[in-house]
Formats: structure tokens, sequence, C-alpha cells
């Protein structure tokens, strides 16, 4: 007879739970702002400029930190590319100066031979350096090379840092392969900052998917919320837009 009035208790609650639960919508703003958006327009954006399509899903934060961060990169890549030029024609100045290269091209690959080798005269110049491997003409003989096999148009072009016994002429050799080395540096930082800028647009194309999706949701959350007055009781159940 007790289980008997606890189980009609029991549904009597039920039944009363089922009559009087009320449901209640939410709409939560942020979580559905940018419904009526285009996604591609956003990824778009963010490919052309970072941050641009943070700021057309009304991200304003975030899109000042892709924007500083791509306009960092910027100046980096634009800094270094001059700083790697100009190297590059000190070299070729410096060479000009001090080995009597006249109208050497500003070409790395032939400024760096020129680093390599003390002169490059062959047969039909006098070389200074007592040593033929240090002439680049010589050595390319010696290799069973043509003295034109890499660089044909640069044929008539010639050097002469001097001879090995003179220190002066090895210290301008060393100086001259310094300048090439920060060429190459600041080519290398080139480099990586267009490494940078791209990276950093992969990264605010995914960003701006994550928010997308977060910002234009339909339905976001479904919740039973019991509750229970004097006079009702039941459950609230409240969906997130």
């Amino acid at each position: 007879m007790y289980f008997n009035s606890v189980n009609s208790l029991i549904l009597i609650i039920l039944v009363q739970t089922t009559i009087y639960s009320q449901t209640v919508i939410s709409v939560d703003e942020n979580l559905s702002r940018n419904r009526d958006k285009s996604l591609a327009l956003s990824l778009a954006a963010s490919a052309v400029l970072p941050g641009a399509g943070h700021y057309y899903l009304g991200n304003n934060s975030r899109a000042a930190a892709f924007f500083w961060v791509d306009a960092a990169l910027w100046i980096a890549a634009g800094s270094t590319w001059l700083y790697s030029d100009s190297q590059l024609e000190n070299a070729r100045g410096y060479a000009v100066k001090h080995a009597g290269a006249e109208g050497a091209p500003k070409n790395l690959d032939f400024l760096g031979i020129m680093g390599d080798y003390r002169s490059r005269g062959g047969s039909s110049y006098q070389n200074s350096s007592p040593d033929n491997d240090e002439d680049y003409n010589q050595a390319m003989i010696r290799a069973g090379l043509a003295i034109d096999h890499v660089y044909p148009y640069e044929r008539g072009y010639i050097w002469d840092w001097g001879s090995s016994d003179n220190p002066e002429t090895t210290a301008r050799m060393k100086e001259y392969n310094e300048i090439l080395k920060r060429h190459r540096i600041a080519k290398i930082a080139f480099q990586v900052s267009l490494g940078g800028m791209a990276l950093n647009r992969v990264l605010a194309i995914l960003d701006a998917m994550r928010i997308y999706r977060q910002t234009s949701s339909n339905f976001s959350q479904l919740q039973f919320i019991p509750y229970a007055t004097p006079q009702h009781s039941g459950f609230f159940v409240n969906y997130e837009f």
C-alpha cells in the first residue's frame, strides 16, 4: 500500500511537470551576429590583408593584432631587401675599386666567384698570384673545364686582387667577402620576412574561419533547468541561438 502511494505521487509530479513546464528561448546576439555575412568574403579579406576579415566579422581587437603583425613584417621585408641590395652594390663597387673589375655585373654568383679567386686573367693576362689555383681561368683549365662554362656572357670581365704574399690584398679580400656575407644574411632575413607574411595570412584565414563559425550559428545550446514555486513546478527548456 505504501509503494502504491509513492508511485502515485511520482506519477502526479511527472504529469504536473509536463503540464506546467515552460520553454524559454533566449537569443545571444554575439553568437549570431555574423549569421548573414559571407564566410568566403571574410577569408578572402584575410588572405589579402590579415585582420581585414576579422574587422568584417566585427572582431576589432584581433583585427588590430593581425594588422600590426603584418605591418611589422612588411617593414622588416622592405628594410632587409634594401639593405641586402645595398650590400651587393657595395661589394661590386669594392671589387671595381680594389680588384679592377670594371663593369662587373651586380650578380651574386659572379661576385661570389670573385671572392673565391684572387684573379681572372688566364693566358691572356698577367696573373699576379703565384699560385695558379688562385686564378679563376687557370683553375678551370686545370680542372678540364672551359673558362666560360659558367658565365659565358661575362667572359670579358677580369679582376685581380693582388698577390697572396701581400697582407693588404688578403685583408681586402676578407673585407670583400664580409660584405657579401652581410648581403646573404640580409637576403635570408628578407626571405624569412616573406615566410612570416605568408604564415600570418594562413593564421588569419584559420582564425577568421573559427570566429565565423562561433558567431554565425543558428543554434548553439539546449538546457533543461528544473524549477519549483509554491504554485507550480517543472523545467525551463533554454535554447541559445
